[in-house]
């Protein structure tokens, strides 16, 4: 038997016993009756495979989205696409662009539902599509509303990995953040000519957990439509919001 595999696993189950409920280091070491440093180790390992989803230092780990692939529990952040859906449904049918619903896992962007008739997404066909940070307005949302730590451990770990992207931020791009955070609101086009990306706060009470983004060809993009959706972008992100917050 190769113990290390083993305590993996190990790993693992404790996490799906808990469900969406968050695990900390010291728990999850004593659980699986090993040390803290080994299991720190291990849990890292999976957090780049996206197995294990580090939440914060302070509340510990929970599965990621590449276990819901393979666990009885179905889609990753079911809870969230379990609410989100009849609303971005409705968001859809108002405004005939494409919709989704995106979330930050390790430092790595994931639309984790999404409605995409126009086939302009990446891998729409797929039910999980990794995205972008800093280069898309949904990306550029969740990223301004990340607590220092998480910010700190996604531009280190993209460091650390040579992956491209910033691996820091820029006054310029605080500023931006700063914007973004006081209206709950992102616009972003300038990477993608031939379409336009908004993206809404979706909150739990306290922070935000997840950007609902619209996106739409350049042609549709006229003051009034782009006026609507705003407005009903903004609907649908308060909605959300309210149902999970009540749920």
């Amino acid at each position: 038997m190769i113990m290390s595999v083993k305590k993996a696993m190990d790993i693992l189950t404790i996490l799906s016993s808990a469900h969406e409920i968050p695990i900390t280091l010291g728990e999850l070491a004593e659980k699986a009756g090993i040390n803290k440093s080994t299991c720190a180790h291990i849990v890292d390992t999976l957090c780049e495979s996206f197995y294990v989803e580090r939440v914060s230092r302070k509340d510990g780990y929970r599965l990621g989205p590449w276990a819901y692939m393979l666990s009885r529990y179905g889609r990753y952040q079911n809870s969230l696409v379990s609410i989100s859906t009849p609303v971005l449904k409705w968001l859809h049918k108002e405004t005939d662009a494409s919709v989704f619903i995106s979330v930050i896992c390790n430092g790595k962007k994931f639309i984790v539902y999404h409605i995409d008739k126009r086939n302009i997404l990446p891998m729409s066909d797929g039910k999980m599509i990794q995205g972008f940070l800093e280069t898309t307005a949904s990306g550029r949302l969740l990223m301004a509303n990340m607590d220092n730590e998480t910010l700190h451990y996604t531009l280190s770990r993209r460091k650390k990995a040579g992956e491209s992207g910033i691996t820091e931020i820029s006054p310029e791009l605080n500023e931006i953040f700063k914007e973004i955070r006081s209206t709950g609101y992102c616009y972003y086009s300038d990477d993608n000519p031939n379409t336009r990306s908004h993206a809404f706060a979706v909150t739990d009470g306290s922070k935000t957990v997840a950007a609902v983004g619209i996106l739409y060809p350049t042609e549709m993009d006229t003051p009034e439509y782009r006026e609507e959706i705003v407005k009903l972008g903004h609907v649908a992100a308060s909605e959300i919001s309210r149902r999970m917050f009540f749920k």
